[in-house]
């Protein structure tokens, strides 16, 4: 198998649970089960892009973090066909990631043109977060669930693609809606709600995290190059002699 098919298989894991718990989302809420859907394919799905665009270390630890998600999956769903095809999706997934050819393939040390490792952690437990409030979450509060676990992959996206807004919203926007919100979550779901919240507001704080949204800019420079310098298919085209006079 081919070292991209090998990375694919998290996100084949991830769409075979995902079916799962939409056939029967027993012991899970609705609400929960749209969550831990959303999370589970948008972890896998970033992670498989992560790992075959650009060798990524964090891609292949989300990968896992995929992988994670299904084995809980694994551990309270009731037993049936396509829970049997879950596990055999999940012990492939396992075994490619762990693989040789994958292994070979990721990055052993950081990328030098490449985000530095804490700019890349807010968005990576945004991500996650849907997935991990849908696991301790209930329908008691359908409302306050799904602004705070379908919010988070948005505020990543936008803060990952340089949109407007992103860098306020990795920052402030979402950490305080997710601790306002957390109160009506109840327990467990509060607790894990204001724990992601802090973990992303501290981490997002970072300075590099600054400089991977806006760069820094510098003003360049030109200097003359005398004709008699220039190469002469630079002269022909601009038609002037090597004293700069035009021919």
């Amino acid at each position: 198998m081919k070292t991209p098919l090998l990375m694919a298989t998290s996100l084949l894991a991830a769409l075979v649970w995902t079916a799962a718990i939409i056939v029967d989302n027993d012991p899970f809420q609705p609400a929960a089960s749209l969550l831990i859907g959303v999370g589970l394919v948008a972890m896998a799905t970033v992670a498989t892009v992560g790992m075959i665009v650009v060798a990524g270390r964090w891609a292949r630890l989300l990968g896992f973090g995929a992988i994670g998600v299904t084995v809980v999956l694994a551990l309270v769903r009731a037993v049936d066909i396509i829970w049997v095809l879950g596990i055999a999706a999940t012990a492939l997934s396992s075994a490619a990631l762990l693989s040789p050819a994958v292994d070979s393939s990721i990055r052993k040390l950081a990328s030098a043109s490449g985000p530095p490792p804490r700019a890349i952690i807010p968005p990576l437990l945004l991500l996650a977060t849907p997935a991990l409030l849908g696991l301790v979450g209930d329908d008691s509060t359908v409302w306050a669930l799904l602004v705070v676990g379908l919010s988070a992959p948005c505020v990543a996206l936008l803060y990952s693609r340089v949109f407007p807004g992103g860098l306020i919203g990795i920052r402030l926007l979402w950490p305080v809606l997710t601790l306002t919100l957390s109160p009506v979550l109840g327990f467990p779901t509060g607790l894990v709600a204001a724990l992601l919240a802090i973990a992303v507001g501290v981490t997002a704080w970072g300075s590099s995290v600054k400089a991977s949204y806006h760069p820094p800019r510098e003003v360049g420079t030109t200097f003359p190059v005398p004709p008699e310098l220039a190469p002469a298919e630079v002269l022909d085209a601009a038609e002037i002699d090597d004293t700069g006079k035009p021919r």
